[in-house]
């Protein structure tokens, strides 16, 4: 029982869980390291890893993991080393991408199951397992991911871990879509989304709503897809999550610029602005704006393109976001420039029948830098 518990202290935590924020968990850290306690700060050092991971800061998660790792094998704290190599394994995972990431990824997984096999902790086979599987979908093969989440399912349920076994059945859909089997990733979907009614975990259910639409999406179901994101808003509007509610109508708006549906793409990206003007996000009010923009400018209305993303610029000069304001001004600057393309158009028909223009313009990249080579070269040899 005592292995099973130390196992249970270094659990991964969800980015829905507010002890996930890097800050909390670097500040348990310091705590533990003041008390001399290396137990304890092996495990914050996992935690904290994790909760860098889960904030895409790659290279810090990775440093802590392996501090974590190193305190373990020096105080030969065996479920620590185990847990610290397994989450090695899922770093490298969800942010790896050379050759030396996925050895380092696979030799890690490999060696936390080997690890919890010799010692017999179920669970923290089970991690090992999982963790083993999403480094099969990063880097080796999807049926090797599915077999591996299967097997960690299988002891997830089996130690009653509810909330590892849905996150395992994310990694198994994972696995499919990876292998083209978009049937049976819906139903691990579905799967996790009953794990999580039955804990009565409203946001991860209306997660798993969301993540089944795009699956029913690359299975070209746009109706199903239509309803499950219908349903996912519903579930984020009622529990006032308006973030993930806005991630729902993007893939709604995406949904719909696929299918050439431009005024309908136009209308969920002007309800996404008011949503966020709404819930007084200002800042992400003013990046649909220049989505909306955007759309405008590639349906050819350039006055209104122009306005709005004056209204967007002028927000994120409020908000001191400097790269926003970069991104709305070389907006207006593509605006200013199509604009111009289509005056000069409007001449071209108008004049059409007293001058021969070709159809095509002659572009000849590099032409004035060849000119000026030309004359330099000229200039040398005395030519002028």
């Amino acid at each position: 029982m005592a292995m099973t518990q130390d196992v249970d202290d270094f659990l991964s935590m969800d980015d829905e869980d507010p002890t996930t924020s890097p800050a909390v968990a670097e500040a348990a850290r310091v705590a533990l390291e003041r008390a001399g306690d290396k137990r304890g700060q092996a495990i914050a050092k996992v935690r904290l890893a994790e909760a860098l991971s889960l904030k895409g800061k790659a290279q810090e998660a990775m440093a802590q993991a392996q501090e974590a790792l190193d305190i373990c094998e020096d105080m030969r704290f065996e479920v620590g080393r185990g847990a610290a190599l397994a989450a090695i394994a899922r770093i490298c995972a969800a942010h790896g991408a050379g050759e030396d990431d996925a050895e380092l990824g696979l030799d890690s997984a490999q060696d936390a199951l080997r690890h919890f096999r010799k010692i017999g902790v179920k669970r923290g086979e089970a991690i090992a397992l999982w963790s083993s599987a999403q480094m099969e979908c990063a880097f080796g093969t999807p049926r090797q991911a599915v077999k591996l989440a299967s097997e960690a399912i299988v002891l997830f349920q089996d130690s009653g871990a509810s909330s590892l076994e849905a996150r395992a059945c994310h990694s198994l859909a994972d696995g499919y879509l990876a292998a083209g089997d978009t049937r049976r990733a819906a139903k691990a979907i579905e799967r996790a989304m009953a794990v999580q009614a039955a804990m009565g975990d409203k946001t991860k259910e209306a997660k798993c709503l969301h993540t089944l639409a795009t699956i029913e999406l690359q299975s070209n179901e746009p109706e199903k897809a239509t309803e499950l994101l219908g349903k996912a808003r519903a579930g984020f509007k009622a529990i006032g999550d308006y973030r993930a509610e806005a991630m729902v109508m993007d893939t709604q708006r995406d949904m719909h610029i696929a299918a050439g549906r431009f005024v309908e793409a136009v209308q969920i990206v002007k309800e996404t602005a008011t949503h966020f003007h709404d819930a007084g996000d200002r800042g992400r009010e003013a990046r649909a704006l220049l989505k909306l923009s955007e759309l405008l400018l590639e349906g050819g209305d350039t006055e209104k393109s122009q306005k709005v993303a004056e209204v967007a610029a002028n927000i994120l000069v409020e908000a001191r976001d400097d790269e926003g304001v970069k991104q709305a001004f070389e907006l207006m600057g593509a605006i200013k420039h199509a604009s111009m393309k289509r005056e000069m158009e409007v001449v071209i028909e108008l004049n059409s029948g007293f001058m021969h223009v070709p159809k095509h313009l002659i572009v000849d990249p590099g032409l004035n830098k060849r000119i000026q080579q030309s004359y330099g070269e000229a200039l040398q040899k005395s030519l002028f």
